[in-house]
């Protein structure tokens, strides 16, 4: 048994660095070795391997695993079962498939209140359920299903570190509800909430932190939007300041691979600044630091970056005139 655990544990590492082949060929070992008495780890190597096919992109054989694993009767697979209702209702999501993605849940839900309360597990499928009834634009029932999970955290014996991060988490699902739903003030609010957590529990220069001073300064920026240039100029002038700190907090951490997308995501904030300052140089350098960083298709930093060059070559023009 122990040695199963160490090939599994080495499994799941190396499938975490990249190490795509050499995880395959120890999960679908340990598949094998325990396929006769099927135990614990026999499901959660099944788990595990299903996970790397989803990173893999075999998304189809990866459901296939996890459906197995679903129907099995068999009591050693309850512990792994949570985590599998989870995983299809993340895919279902991702496919628009919200409704069945919901159920899911539920059924994860039941899992971790039923069969063990797991107060982590239980918040994750909050929170995840709460997205998506936001991808519905149900907001009130996504609201009450966060609020629910703050209540949860906030009982007494829950004032350790790691309850207040999740309380974190929790507040910036309510920060992206709100801001969906138009109001930016409630969003800023509980997203300032979730940073002064993370300043307290984990530090100013945490990437987690710096991350989310990113978050509040982008609130900010679209506060400043619906206002006039004389209005807004205090608001933007404080959100630059902090990502200025929050960029050169990230620079010197000194690993520009694992911090790419914070860095480039920052930059074209401050990018998106310079345009309404009026400085087109200035925009035009950062936007070049930008696009040597490969960002994720469709997602919202590519979009932020296609809206800053639509902004700087409208700026560009102006200015030739």
């Amino acid at each position: 048994a122990l040695k199963k655990n160490i090939m599994l544990n080495l499994a799941n590492a190396l499938a975490a660095k990249g190490e795509i082949d050499g995880a395959f060929d120890l999960y679908e070992d340990l598949e094998r070795m325990g396929k006769r008495k099927r135990t614990q780890l026999y499901y959660f190597t099944l788990y595990n391997k299903s996970l790397l096919l989803i990173k893999v992109g075999e998304k189809e054989q990866a459901k296939d695993i996890l459906n197995d694993i679903i129907e099995t009767r068999s009591s050693k697979a309850d512990d792994t079962k949570g985590n599998v209702y989870i995983t299809l209702g993340i895919l279902s999501v991702e496919e628009k498939k919200i409704e069945s993605g919901l159920n899911y849940y539920e059924d994860a839900l039941a899992m971790f209140v039923d069969e063990r309360y797991d107060i982590s597990s239980i918040t994750q499928t909050k929170k995840l359920m709460a997205m998506a009834y936001l991808e519905t634009k149900k907001y009130d029932v996504a609201i009450t299903i966060l609020e629910d999970a703050l209540t949860e955290l906030s009982q007494p014996g829950m004032e350790r570190k790691f309850y207040q991060l999740m309380k974190a988490e929790v507040r910036n699902c309510m920060s992206k509800v709100y801001q969906r739903r138009g109001d930016h003030s409630s969003a800023k609010n509980f997203a300032k909430l979730a940073l002064q957590t993370y300043k307290s529990e984990l530090g100013e220069r945490h990437p987690i932190t710096l991350r989310n001073v990113s978050n509040v300064s982008v609130l900010l920026l679209e506060e400043a939007e619906g206002l006039t240039k004389s209005e807004a100029k205090s608001i933007i002038d404080a959100a630059k300041f902090e990502m200025e700190g929050a960029l050169g907090a990230f620079l010197s951490l000194n690993d520009s691979w694992a911090y790419r997308f914070d860095v480039a995501s920052l930059k074209t904030n401050l990018g998106l600044v310079a345009v309404w300052q009026g400085k087109p140089k200035k925009a035009r350098k950062l936007l070049k630091q930008i696009e040597g960083i490969e960002v994720l298709a469709d997602s919202v930093l590519e979009k932020r970056i296609a809206t800053l060059k639509v902004l700087l070559e409208k700026l560009e023009k102006e200015k030739e005139k």
